[in-house]
């Protein structure tokens, strides 16, 4: 095969510059910026052409005309559309005739969120913007007949969240995936990805659709060493780790294991909890009920697990082919940020505590100040008087407070085996939400690991005690 000439660009960029070698060993070594770590919160969002039929699930051609048809999605356009009817034919109503990006940016902003990733492309191959190289296949072409990519990036410039895209690397149906998938890389996928890294700069760039494909015929390595390397994101942009068979989990920027993944423990690499809102699709649907919807405890819950095990949280919405944002949605986005913006501190910015969680379903966040350490727990059972952490032990400076009212204090109490949390005592009519609550505890014991593991060491000399008075069988 012939090497196109934008292919032959990114090997020659990746091959002069000394930073960022094509190769995992080079670009997995690259550090994560800043910036990811400490925002903690992202809105995800699927919008497509499959929010037309709006049934099931945003994978709705590949149920209908895929390998193995579904016989729910043939007879669901069988029964409201003529016999030749083709997905294509979706894109006409595909007008996003109510999308206002500044009215959308404003819902994704009331979330509390600090970063958003649209998808620019899923596996539909419907481009959001109009691709030089998916020709009558994108949004200016047919259907809204504007650059909805752009119309989203211009909203969200200035903004505190950090704009970003979803790209997916395959097309079920694109006749060179089928027949031809190197040069389906060379003239489509890559530079399609170079299109919307120079055109729209995104400080996020979400790989999807690798599977059944190694990143070398994908070029993932070559383009990650060039956009490492030589593009105008080179020092802001973060990546997951869909690049090819066998890389999730493995390599890439931050770290994604699987949909919907919460290990409840600490990684050693930085990773991401991408979930949904609707418990049982990415995309929008119209047989979707309130019972599918998460409740907002959940989602902070969700939340405190994420970050207190050091990854970072994105929720996924998916708007109608209106370019509305559900109310329902909507509701649950600004409930969030109304528990997110009082608490803020807890979250943006802060790391992993060296134990992740306590009784009374408490999860921890950590930061270290000029002041010294400030330890925050995320107490989701709140339906006790008293609250007895156990891996947290207290100095003559610890102080305990309630950062969502201004510092106020709570009555606690130092013992030896943690500290005890009178939560009959707090001003809960004051407080954003009566389900959950974050305390602030400044100055604990910094040796709160070593302090544990005495404790625990002690609980085991007791046992053996008594196993030594108990007469044998």
């Amino acid at each position: 095969a012939v090497m196109s000439p934008l292919l032959a660009l990114l090997l020659m960029a990746g091959a002069v510059s000394a930073a960022y070698t094509p190769d995992w060993a080079s670009l997995d070594a690259r550090p994560l910026p800043k910036w990811y770590d400490e925002a903690k919160f992202g809105i995800f969002c699927h919008w497509g052409v499959y929010s037309v039929p709006a049934f099931h699930s945003e994978w709705f051609w590949w149920h209908w005309q895929g390998d193995s048809p579904n016989h729910e999605f043939v007879d669901f356009v069988k029964q409201r559309w003529r016999p030749d009817w083709s997905y294509a034919d979706f894109a006409r109503d595909f007008r996003a005739d109510r999308f206002d990006a500044q009215q959308f940016k404003g819902v994704i902003e009331s979330s509390g969120a600090r970063y958003f990733v649209l998808t620019s492309k899923h596996h539909e191959g419907f481009t959001m913007w109009p691709s030089e190289n998916s020709w009558n296949w994108n949004a200016v072409d047919v259907g809204p007949k504007r650059d909805l990519v752009g119309e989203l990036k211009k909203a969200f410039k200035g903004s505190p969240v950090e704009f970003g895209l979803y790209f997916s690397l395959l097309e079920w149906f694109h006749p060179l995936y089928k027949m031809n998938r190197t040069r389906y890389v060379e003239e489509v996928s890559l530079p399609q990805l170079h299109e919307i890294v120079t055109k729209y700069e995104p400080s996020v760039i979400w790989s999807d659709g690798d599977w059944g494909t190694s990143d070398d015929t994908w070029r993932s390595k070559e383009f990650l060493a060039w956009l490492y390397n030589e593009s105008p994101i080179k020092d802001k942009v973060v990546v997951n780790d869909r690049w090819g068979e066998g890389c999730m989990g493995a390599h890439g920027g931050f770290m994604t294991y699987s949909d919907h993944y919460d290990p409840g423990k600490l990684l050693e690499r930085k990773w991401e909890n991408c979930m949904t809102l609707d418990a049982q699709s990415w995309g929008h649907r119209k047989d979707m009920t309130s019972l599918d919807v998460h409740d907002t405890h959940s989602l902070i819950e969700q939340l405190a697990r994420t970050v207190s095990c050091g990854g970072n949280f994105l929720l996924n919405v998916g708007p109608d082919q209106h370019g509305r944002i559900p109310p329902l949605f909507e509701d649950r986005l600004r409930e969030l940020g109304d528990f997110i913006r009082p608490n803020e501190e807890a979250l943006f910015g802060t790391t992993a505590h060296v134990v992740q969680n306590d009784t009374a379903n408490t999860w921890y966040t950590r930061r270290k100040g000029e002041k010294g350490t400030t330890v925050y727990a995320w107490i989701l059972n709140t339906t006790v008087d008293t609250v007895h952490l156990e891996k947290i032990f207290a100095t003559e400076k610890t102080t305990l407070r309630i950062p969502a009212l201004g510092d106020a204090t709570v009555e606690w109490k130092s013992i030896d085996s943690g500290v005890q949390i009178n939560l009959s005592s707090l001003p809960w009519r004051k407080l954003p939400r009566s389900d959950v609550i974050v305390l602030a505890i400044d100055n604990p014991d910094t040796r709160v690991k070593i302090r544990f593991i005495k404790s625990w060491r002690g609980d085991f000399v007791q046992w053996l005690k008594t196993l030594k008075q108990k007469p044998h069988p």
